[in-house]
């Protein structure tokens, strides 16, 4: 990929997780990028095939993330895997901010989205057996196959209920983050009653490094939004 290109890619994934990718044209781009329209025309004929790319570059960033682990999984490994989804989430987070959207307005990412997600269901269940079988978690298959699917659930629509109920956090980066990773936290509190032996020792220890420092364990979102309500009223 050549370096214009990277950096139209670079460019408008900043733009579209700041504004949102429907509020973002390809004029908008080219402006910040100091390039002419055509020039940005040259490489992506229309902002769709941007979009497309994004995607092709959040969904190689996660699946990587969630290849097959080698060996005993420990809650240190967990920590990994909590941090890396973390970071795709904050990185590509316009995609599931604006999901419903994108999806509807490109058959064609629609099902590069739907098999998306069969694969990450697929890895997913990999490393969730492993925490079984190392003793991490203890559930029944169905169990699992639940926690599997709320997992992705939330992760996949945490973006765009921060940004549902917190439309400020998107002009600050420092708050969007810190509800992006109170995210996290929601996915510890869905593992919470299956948790045993060392993870079990470190569940507290976990959960305050992903809670929000001025939340307390109820959520946050609710707890701001109507504090802001009475300030307000």
């Amino acid at each position: 990929m050549t370096s214009t290109k990277q950096k139209i890619l670079d460019t408008s994934l900043a733009l579209f997780n700041k504004q949102g990718e429907r509020n973002v044209t390809t004029n908008h781009i080219a402006e910040a990028m100091g390039i002419s329209p055509g020039n940005l025309y040259y490489h992506f004929r229309n902002k769709g095939v941007i979009v497309a790319a994004l995607f092709e570059r959040y969904q190689q960033n996660l699946l990587t993330l969630l290849e097959e682990p080698q060996g005993p999984l420990t809650w240190k490994v967990k920590v990994y895997y909590f941090e890396g989804l973390l970071a795709s989430m904050w990185q590509y987070r316009f995609f599931h901010r604006d999901l419903s959207h994108l999806l509807n307005a490109d058959a064609t990412l629609a099902a590069a989205y739907r098999l998306f997600v069969e694969r990450v269901v697929e890895r997913g269940t990999i490393i969730y057996s492993e925490l079984r079988s190392s003793g991490i978690l203890e559930m029944s298959d169905d169990q699992l196959e639940g926690l599997l699917v709320n997992t992705w659930v939330l992760m996949s629509s945490w973006a765009p209920l921060v940004h549902a109920l917190r439309p400020d956090a998107a002009d600050n980066e420092v708050l969007d983050e810190s509800l992006m990773r109170h995210g996290i936290y929601q996915i510890i509190c869905l593992e919470e009653p299956f948790v045993r032996g060392e993870a079990l020792d470190h569940l507290e220890e976990m959960k305050a490094r992903y809670r929000s420092p001025d939340s307390s364990p109820t959520l946050l979102l609710v707890q701001q939004t109507a504090a802001a309500a009475v300030k307000t009223g």
